[in-house]
């Protein structure tokens, strides 16, 4: 059990630092490309194109790569874990939309990261227990995280 989280606990760092490593390069791009200025127009479509392309490399990120390798990404694909229903099939796309998009990142992006937090205390809570792993988004889309071998 505690393997487990261990593991979804890296795996969410990893993914995490490479989408921070993403977005920084994203907004550089952007930034170095027009002067930001309230006053300018072009500059404040220049930051909504940024917003649009972050929404874009999420969507990609969490949804198209998990699609491709199915129920990981790039952190749980390195940590041999990956994400399936309840019943152990593979999720949809809705699912991942559901589940990383919604539930994780956005709601994440809303409540200034308490969601993660809350989600570190409940998967620890459970192990202490040792009960299943069941994140908040995990309960909400009716999904669960795996081990696998190679």
């Amino acid at each position: 059990m505690f393997n487990m989280l261990v593991k979804r606990g890296v795996a969410f760092v990893l993914d995490a630092i490479i989408l921070l490593l993403i977005f920084f390069g994203n907004f550089t791009i952007v930034m170095s490309s027009m002067a930001i200025n309230p006053e300018n127009p072009a500059s404040m479509s220049s930051l909504l194109i940024m917003l649009a392309l972050q929404l874009f490399y999420v969507g990609l990120y969490f949804i198209y790569i998990p699609l491709k390798w199915p129920g990981q990404t790039i952190g749980k694909k390195i940590l041999k874990i990956k994400e399936v229903t309840k019943t152990g099939k593979d999720l949809t796309a809705k699912q991942y939309f559901q589940r990383d998009f919604l539930c994780k990142f956005l709601l994440a992006s809303m409540t200034s990261g308490f969601i993660v937090v809350f989600n570190a205390i409940l998967l620890t809570y459970q192990c202490i227990r040792k009960q299943e792993l069941c994140a908040f988004h995990d309960f909400l889309v009716k999904t669960t995280v795996i081990s696998i071998e190679d």
